[in-house]
């Protein structure tokens, strides 16, 4: 078993806390905003559970507004392991890392904001960007958007799989992440990118080892601090029930 376990620039787990309430303000243009009401047809009985406007995601990540707070360290296992197999794919609108149906091993997540609620395991990765350098990012960080969001999904295994966990409140968290345009040579990334043409038409995929297709996202878990909050889906039905995870430094693409 490979357990990466990452830590903050502390000695201990340390990260940031947010408010959500807090970091909200000027953040309407993407996602809904406090005064948010899902348009019909809602789910029988009214609202979608857990729906709450004050936890709504994403948010504008303000360092003024965080709060250091002691945490056991993130414990991502398996990452990495040669057994986890991983299908890269055009959904149509994005590319995204599905863990395979015949993977061997399934990595997994747990300790941080989590240590209370069990162990998460990893379901996809996908990447949010847009048509221009500053427009892919759902989160702000310090009201700046980034070129490119990434979004790694995990569920909690007590609820067996990710269409179930979707409907707990402690069923989901995500480990975020942002990239900008730069100069910069990144050959881990590289490598992905020159894939890319092999899956140029919707619902084609390839399929690769985790090893060649994360191990870019395993390099953005050295020691850093990482902002958490408790918020919600950013896409319908919005339910608040997830950790994010939210690593604010960018790398280059």
């Amino acid at each position: 078993m490979i357990r990466w376990v990452v830590y903050s620039l502390c000695s201990v787990g340390c990260f940031a806390a947010i408010n959500p309430n807090d970091a909200l303000s000027g953040w309407p243009e993407v996602h809904p905003p406090l005064n948010f009401k899902p348009k019909l047809p809602l789910p029988r009985g009214g609202l979608p559970p857990f729906h709450a406007p004050a936890l709504q995601s994403p948010i504008d990540i303000r360092f003024s507004s965080a709060a250091k707070v002691i945490l056991p360290p993130l414990e991502f296992e398996d990452l990495l392991n040669d057994g986890v197999r991983i299908i890269m794919r055009n959904t149509g609108t994005t590319v995204q890392f599905d863990v395979a149906d015949n993977s061997v091993v399934r990595p997994t997540l747990m300790g941080g904001p989590l240590a209370r609620h069990g162990v998460f395991q990893f379901s996809n990765l996908h990447v949010h960007w847009g048509t221009q350098d500053v427009l892919g990012g759902e989160h702000k960080v310090n009201s700046r958007r980034f070129a490119v969001e990434g979004h790694c999904v995990h569920f909690n295994t007590k609820y067996k799989t990710l269409e179930e966990a979707e409907k707990h409140e402690d069923g989901l968290s995500v480990v975020t992440f942002f990239a900008k345009a730069g100069n910069v040579d990144n050959p881990k990334l590289e490598r992905l990118i020159s894939l890319l043409p092999s899956i140029r038409y919707p619902n084609t995929s390839v399929s690769l080892t985790a090893r060649d297709s994360l191990d870019w996202f395993a390099d953005i878990g050295e020691p850093t601090n990482y902002f958490t909050y408790p918020g919600s889906l950013t896409t319908a039905p919005f339910t608040e029930n997830v950790f994010w995870i939210i690593y604010p430094r960018p790398m280059f693409v």
